[in-house]
């Protein structure tokens, strides 16, 4: 029996409503926590191996391509994230274990440009494909690498102020 699923145009307008958002929360200056810049990775991250073992369940890839696509995820997102960090102004505040990064509009880009690529892979690709859903969580594991590296980079800068 098919499962019902939300209609292709409301998961794009929301997708499009998500996109939004974090490019406006990021391109502008953000006062943060070192608690809060580690519970978006940690979600991130939740997520990110939910919805590939929910995918994994209904449509399951052979083992060896889902290691490869996540091998080459974080050979690739390690080291952008890196890049990220190195180059995202952090700057102390008068508030203890509060820090203020600056703007990252094209950090922010490139992680929602590897949501909006699986999106789309799920239009291309039929559902079940085997290229699709690999190459789809291969970007997932991209972002997630980008994201939690990034964040890992900030905070060595944030650290390194502090001294």
């Amino acid at each position: 029996m098919q499962q019902p699923s939300a209609p292709p145009a409301l998961t794009v307008v929301i997708y499009l409503a998500a996109f939004a958002l974090v490019l406006f929360r990021m391109s502008r200056p953000q006062r943060i926590s070192v608690t809060r810049l580690w519970v978006a990775p940690a979600l991130l991250v939740f997520v990110g191996i939910w919805v590939i073992y929910a995918e994994q369940s209904l449509a399951p890839s052979p083992t060896s391509y889902i290691v490869v696509a996540t091998l080459l995820g974080i050979a690739l997102g390690v080291p952008l994230g890196f890049l990220r960090g190195a180059h995202t102004p952090v700057q102390a505040t008068p508030d203890p274990n509060v820090m203020l990064l600056g703007s990252a509009l094209v950090p922010a880009l490139i992680y929602v440009s590897a949501f909006a690529v699986r999106l789309l892979l799920h239009f291309v690709f039929p559902i079940g494909s085997v290229a699709g859903t690999v190459v789809g969580d291969g970007i997932l594991v991209f972002a997630i690498a980008f994201l939690a590296v990034s964040y890992f980079a900030i905070y060595q800068k944030f650290v390194a102020l502090e001294k």
